[in-house]
């Protein structure tokens, strides 16, 4: 294994170098098809930072090294594989801004989101597979200039994690290599095809696991939150000449969020394999400018210079449109069902 390989290869792919992987392994299905995403993600932790310790991407993450699909570039993330068998204790200090610490296990189970002011303790018995957690911290900066960073940076640090134990993470199971591989493609196809609902996906227990909504929502974007805490709405058109890049816009009254706490919106545009391919790839509430009467105009693509909130997409381009903190989750389900169902994407021409 080279100096800079963790066992995580272009655009996600598992590779052979990664521990709970080799070929002929335990062969990978719908069944098993998330525990092994996630010991993906778990082994390549531990390999860059060992047990019990956070990772964080102090610049953001950088476009030329991209390993989480469809990530998330509008707050910091930090990164840890703790140990949960004799149990673990998070401390978020207060912030102003939004910092959200995920806890989940192998399953992709959510067992806990911190934020600012809160402790929580994650006990063995609140794990649903093995024994090792994934903390998964967000955190947005005052402003991204240097002082903004900075300070971004001191809250990062602030965050205190207390595990009782510190072995380093093992799967329990060797995964077979090559099955993973095909049926993590395939899953990835099918989510962009098929229209993966993430409110569907990410769950907070095994008991709402929904097939294959489950599959494809955690192999297509690893990482998310459950409905309450953050809401994902898949962005894409049927329309061919949106698809091949022409000038197109989307017009939109902004969800119902708690802003006041922090929450807020963004649009992210990805290639057709879900990876950040362009230079103007995000907007959010924070930076974007709004209609005279309160709506939102994103453009994609525009011929003109003055075009409101542009983003620049590729071919088959598909979009997160991302909601923190909703006033509900049946709130921001019926904005969902109303931004996908009556604002599409229309050429400009």
């Amino acid at each position: 294994m080279s100096e800079t390989d963790f066992g995580v290869g272009e655009l996600g792919v598992a590779l052979e170098s990664n521990p709970a992987f080799e070929r002929g392994g335990v062969a990978v299905t719908m069944e098993n098809v998330v525990r092994a995403e996630t010991a993906k993600y778990l082994s390549e932790e531990t390999l860059k930072s060992g047990p019990n310790r956070f990772r964080h991407e102090r610049e953001g993450i950088q476009l030329n090294a991209q390993t989480v699909i469809r990530s998330n570039f509008d707050m910091i993330y930090s990164y840890g594989v703790f140990d949960g068998a004799a149990g673990v204790t998070i401390n978020v200090p207060d912030y102003e801004f939004l910092q959200l610490v995920q806890v989940f296990d192998e399953n992709h189970v959510t067992l806990d989101v911190v934020t600012p002011g809160r402790t929580a303790h994650i006990s063995p018995s609140d794990i649903t597979h093995g024994g090792h957690i994934y903390l998964f911290m967000r955190t947005q900066p005052p402003s991204y200039d240097h002082d903004g960073m900075e300070m971004m940076r001191q809250r990062q640090d602030s965050v205190t994690v207390e595990a009782e134990s510190a072995r380093p993470y093992a799967s329990d199971v060797t995964y077979d290599l090559d099955s993973f591989n095909a049926l993590r493609f395939d899953l990835l196809r099918r989510a962009v095809e098929e229209v993966a609902q993430p409110y569907l996906g990410f769950i907070e227990s095994l008991d709402d696991i929904n097939v294959p909504q489950y599959q494809m929502v955690n192999l297509a974007g690893w990482g998310g939150l459950p409905v309450r805490h953050a809401h994902y709405i898949p962005i894409t058109s049927e329309d061919a000449r949106v698809l091949a890049g022409d000038p197109s816009s989307v017009t939109f009254t902004p969800p119902r969020l708690r802003y006041d706490d922090g929450g807020y919106w963004s649009m992210t545009v990805y290639s057709e394999d879900g990876w950040v391919a362009t230079d103007r790839f995000n907007t959010n509430s924070n930076r974007a400018t709004p209609n005279a009467d309160g709506t939102y105009t994103l453009t994609f693509n525009p011929d003109d210079p003055d075009a409101p909130n542009p983003l620049d997409v590729a071919e088959n381009w598909n979009g997160l449109f991302r909601c923190y903190l909703p006033e509900s989750p049946e709130g921001i389900l019926d904005f969902d069902k109303d931004f996908v169902g009556n604002h599409p994407i229309l050429p400009l021409t």
